[in-house]
């Protein structure tokens, strides 16, 4: 593949990639999380192997500590380890095949969009921030019905939640660029006696793709500032040594 650009190597690919700038309209999908790529990416040299990453996806670290699950780190995993090849989301509850970070110990996966979700989001038509939940705050058996669709939620699945209104959403379906008028205060369905077995729903690719977006803005934000903290400290340490020098 004829291209003035450096490649470089991921631990993911056993092939050399190159920086690649998607188009909407090219509807590639990312091989780590599985959603649409739009914007900075990394794609394979190799012209018969459609291998791509989101540039975030590409820098993710190899392991981080959550909130959720503050007993273990999480490791990323670049396939699933399971027979099946697939994994079940703890916090969304959908499976994935792709990126992931686990918890070997306690066989806990997490969709690295997942992970890294904001824990305040703003929605409109509802007057307070929402803030995310790592399970339904119902108690003594109760279930949670998401405030938008309706939808009985599991009660170790993740949601936004308003605690002043008892109003609550799904992580990504109803949680991000929902149309829909919300209706304010407690939704149907709390205090039933039902065991709130059904699936959470994920919703949209475009809703789950716009908060996967925004999260990976978020991260890459960090590490900017992260790389620069790094350089003011190698800068700091060059003036200190130069100092002890001349004394």
């Amino acid at each position: 593949m004829p291209s003035g650009k450096p490649s470089v190597r991921h631990p993911s690919h056993s092939h050399p990639l190159r920086g690649h700038k998607a188009q909407v309209e090219e509807e590639i999908i990312c091989s780590g999380c599985d959603l649409d790529v739009v914007g900075a990416a990394f794609k394979c040299t190799k012209s018969d192997c459609d291998y791509f990453l989101h540039k975030s996806c590409f820098d993710l670290p190899r392991e981080t500590r959550h909130k959720s699950h503050p007993d273990h780190p999480l490791t990323l995993l670049y396939s699933p380890t399971y027979e099946s090849s697939a994994y079940s989301c703890d916090a969304c509850g959908e499976d994935g095949s792709g990126f992931a970070y686990n918890c070997s110990i306690c066989k806990w996966d997490l969709h690295v969009g997942c992970a890294f979700m904001p824990e305040l989001v703003e929605r409109e038509g509802h007057a307070h921030p929402l803030k995310l939940l790592y399970g339904t705050p119902c108690k003594n058996g109760s279930v949670f019905s998401c405030d938008v669709c309706q939808e009985t939620m599991p009660d170790n699945l993740w949601l936004y939640y308003c605690k002043k209104c008892d109003y609550g959403t799904h992580l990504h379906s109803c949680a991000v660029e929902e149309k829909e008028e919300p209706k304010r205060g407690g939704g149907n369905g709390r205090g039933s006696t039902s065991n709130g077995g059904n699936k959470g729903g994920r919703g949209s690719a475009a809703s789950e793709l716009a908060a996967m977006l925004k999260a990976q803005r978020d991260m890459e934000k960090m590490q900017i500032e992260l790389h620069l903290q790094m350089q003011r400290a190698k800068i700091d340490k060059k003036s200190r040594k130069s100092i002890l020098n001349s004394i």
